[in-house]
């Protein structure tokens, strides 16, 4: 399925979202990234698994891939919505879904 990684995040006012740290707008294309690479120290992954999710976060960051798997959207998802606020995970599930 074809991902516009470049979209934002807004809140309740339209404004778009920035990053903490940095103060840049807030894309599908960090979130993805930052959830891919989230370490959970209660989860025991194996070093398959992370070569799996950093390969995919290399891609994604490096804007070389802009269609996902059924596979790599389900985990998008699930990551997502384990490490972000629900006004991201709002936003970011339908991000996914759309074509």
């Amino acid at each position: 399925m074809k991902i516009n990684f470049a979209n934002k995040f807004k809140n309740f006012n339209g404004d778009t979202l920035k990053d903490g740290e940095s103060k840049k707008e807030l894309s599908l294309r960090d979130v993805c990234v930052e959830s891919l690479l989230a370490v959970d120290k209660r989860e025991i992954l194996d070093s398959e698994e992370k070569l799996k999710r950093y390969n995919l976060a290399l891609e994604i960051f490096n804007s070389k891939k802009d269609s996902l798997s059924a596979e790599e959207i389900v985990l998008l998802k699930a990551l997502i919505g384990k490490y972000y606020s629900t006004l991201i995970v709002g936003q970011a599930l339908p991000m996914l879904d759309s074509d």
